[in-house]
C-alpha cells in the first residue's frame, strides 16, 4: 500500500517521535511509505522528505533569533497564550497541494494527517483526496482539528456551534475570525472523505460533540510505545547512574514547559502541600524526594515543599525513560491535556501512575490497578493517591507494577499500534 503522511513539525524532536514510530511501523509491514515535514534535517532517513529548503531553514531560524532578541511576540499580544493558537487565520495556504504531490512522488492509497497547523489547511487536504481520491485520516494530537483555532479550548464551547465570541482571541465579535475559521474548515470538510483518529477517551467525547466532526467516522488507536526502550528496570541501577539516593520515595513529573497553566503545577505544589502536612511525625516526610523533568523548574522551586532534583531538559529516549525507571510513581497533574503520552510511557515502564480524570488517564489510569484516578482539579484527591502509592506494601506494588506493564503491551505495543491502522485503512 501507498502511504501519505504529513506532519508539520521536526519528526526527530519530542512529539514528533509519534510519525517517525507510525512511518517506521508501516514500513516494517512492507509498505511504501512517504512521511512530508515541514522543518529541514539532512539527518532525516529515506522516506523522509521536507518541504522546506536549507536556505529557508537558514532563513527561520535567523528570523527566530532576531524575535528573541527584540522580544518580538505577535501571538502573545493578540492571543491568550493558554489557548494555544499557533496561525490565527486558517484560510492561510503555505504550500499549493500540487507541490505536496509532486514532493512525494507516490500516488497514495491513504492519507494520514498527524499535525496540520503551518503546513496544510483545510483546502490542501479536501485538494489531497479528491485529486488522489485516497481516503484522509487526521490523527488528533490535540483540539486543534475541532476548532476555529485553538489547539486547547478548555471550558468554551463553540467548536460546537460556529466559534466566534472567542476568549482565546479576547473577542466579543460572533463573526471574528474562529468563526469564518470554522465555517472555512467545514466547507472543505463536509465534501472530503476524511475520517479521524483519536488516542484518548477524552479526545473522543470532545469529537462526538464537535460540529466539524461529529458525523464523520472516529477511531481510537492509543499512541504507541517502544517497549525496548521503555521498560521496568531496578531502580537501584538508574538511581546510581543519575546521582539519586537509592533509600528515598521518589515521585516524578514533568512537562516541556512546566509553567504552561494547562499542565497543572499549581495543583501539584497545593497537593504536595497538604501531603507534606498530612505527614506530620512520620518518617515518610523527610524521605520523599521530588524528581523533575522540565523546562521552567524556578518558577515552582520556591514553593515545592520537598526537596527536589531537577533534570531540566530530557530527550524524548533514554533520557525520560531512565526518569520513569528512577522514580516510585509518576504523578500527571494536567487539568487540559488531549494525553500527555507521558502516561503511556509510564505506563510501559511499568511505574504507576496518579493523575487527574484527564486526557488518556481516562483510559489507561485505573485506580487499584495502574495508579490512582483524582477527580480533576481536586487537589486533596490529588495527594491522597500519591500517599496511598507511597504507602503500598512490597507485594501490593509489584503487583502495580506488573500491572502497569502489563497493560501497556496489551494497548500501547507498536505492533498492536499498526495493527490497528491496517484495519481502518483501505485494504489492497
Amino acid at each position: 500500500m501507498n502511504i501519505l503522511m504529513f506532519f508539520g513539525n521536526h519528526p526527530l524532536k519530542t512529539s514528533g517521535s509519534v510519525s517517525l514510530d507510525l512511518f517506521n511501523g508501516f514500513k516494517k509491514r512492507g509498505h511504501n511509505v512517504k512521511l512530508l515535514v515541514s522543518v529541514y534535517d539532512k539527518a532525516y532517513p529515506e522516506g523522509v522528505i521536507s518541504m522546506e529548503t536549507l536556505f529557508l531553514s537558514y532563513k527561520d531560524r535567523v528570523r527566530d533569533k532576531l524575535k528573541r532578541i527584540f522580544k518580538i511576540d505577535q501571538k502573545k499580544r493578540l492571543t491568550d497564550r493558554k489557548y494555544h493558537f499557533h496561525e490565527i487565520d486558517e484560510k492561510r495556504m503555505f504550500y499549493a497541494t500540487n507541490q505536496f504531490l509532486k514532493k512525494s512522488k507516490i500516488k497514495p492509497d491513504a492519507i494520514i494527517v498527524l499535525f496540520a497547523k503551518n503546513f496544510l489547511n483545510a483546502k490542501n487536504i479536501f485538494e489531497l483526496n479528491t485529486k488522489t481520491k485516497a481516503p484522509v485520516y487526521w490523527m488528533m494530537y490535540d483540539s486543534a482539528p475541532l476548532t476555529g483555532g485553538c489547539h486547547y479550548s478548555w471550558d468554551c464551547k463553540g467548536y460546537q456551534n460556529t466559534c466566534g465570541n472567542c476568549p482565546g482571541l479576547f473577542s466579543s465579535d460572533p463573526f471574528d475570525m474562529t468563526y469564518q475559521n470554522l465555517l472555512y474548515k467545514k466547507k472543505y470538510f463536509d465534501q472530503t472523505d476524511i475520517s479521524i483518529v483519536l488516542a484518548s477517551e477524552w479526545q473522543y467525547l470532545h469529537t462526538i460533540k464537535s460540529t466539524l466532526f461529529k458525523n464523520q467516522p472516529i477511531h481510537k488507536i492509543f499512541i504507541a510505545i517502544n517497549p525496548e526502550l521503555f521498560k521496568p528496570v531496578p531502580k537501584e541501577i538508574v538511581r546510581k547512574r543519575l546521582g539519586i539516593p537509592t533509600a528515598r520515595k521518589v515521585i516524578f513529573f514533568g512537562a516541556n514547559y512546566l509553567g504552561d497553566e494547562r499542565k497543572g503545577m499549581q495543583y501539584l505544589v497545593q497537593a504536595l502541600t497538604i501531603l507534606k502536612r498530612s505527614l506530620t511525625n512520620d518518617a515518610l516526610r523527610g524521605n520523599i524526594l521530588l524528581l523533575i523533568a522540565g523546562e521552567e523548574v524556578d518558577k515552582l522551586s520556591d514553593q515545592l515543599p520537598f526537596e527536589y532534583f531537577s533534570l531540566g531538559v530530557v530527550d524524548n529516549g533514554p533520557g525520560i525513560a531512565s526518569a520513569y525507571q528512577a522514580t516510585d510513581l509518576f504523578v500527571c497533574p494536567s487539568i487540559e491535556d488531549a494525553g500527555p503520552s507521558m502516561i503511556n510511557q509510564s505506563l510501559m515502564c511499568g511505574t504507576p501512575i496518579v493523575s487527574f480524570a484527564q486526557g488518556v488517564s481516562l483510559d489507561l489510569v485505573i485506580s487499584g490497578q495502574t495508579g490512582y484516578r483524582a477527580k480533576l482539579r481536586d487537589s486533596e484527591d490529588l495527594a491522597e493517591g500519591i500517599l496511598s502509592i507511597l504507602r503500598m506494601t512490597d507485594t501490593d506494588y509489584c503487583k502495580m507494577k506488573n500491572n502497569c506493564r502489563e497493560k501497556a503491551m496489551e494497548l500501547l505495543h507498536p505492533d498492536v499500534n499498526i495493527s490497528r491502522w491496517l484495519e481502518i485503512l483501505p485494504k489492497k
